[in-house]
């Protein structure tokens, strides 16, 4: 392992990885759905440049969260841990938006589908 910031989770680590699972399932069904919004489509149509910013507005929001609530593995937040943990959050949910925009133009065909549900 690169890092041993799971030896700090006071938690069982069964715990929090069966919950950092369920959270990172919701935050990729919360990017499929924002992908496939009407209106974000008629503003932005590359696909691409929508799962870039799905990405980049995920990864500030999570963040946000997670620095309100004080989730950290550091003791003391200082400005660089700040700057690297946003870093890696952004990269993190880019990767995983466009995952989401991958799999749903590969996949995924409007004429497919019968209902918009959701829309």
């Amino acid at each position: 392992m690169l890092t041993n910031d799971l030896l700090k989770i006071t938690i069982p680590k069964t715990v929090f990885l069966s919950v950092a699972a369920f959270v990172y399932l919701m935050v990729a069904f919360g990017m499929s759905v924002s992908f496939k919004s009407t209106t974000l489509k008629k503003n932005i149509r590359a696909p691409y440049k929508r799962g870039l910013l799905i990405g980049v507005l995920s990864a500030l929001f999570l963040y946000a969260v997670a620095f309100v609530v004080g989730v950290s593995f550091s003791y003391k937040i200082t400005m660089l841990n700040a700057l690297v943990d946003i870093s890696w959050q952004l990269i993190e949910q880019c990767i995983g938006a466009y995952t989401v925009t991958i799999a749903n133009t590969l996949f995924y065909r409007e004429e497919d589908t019968h209902t918009n549900f959701m829309y």
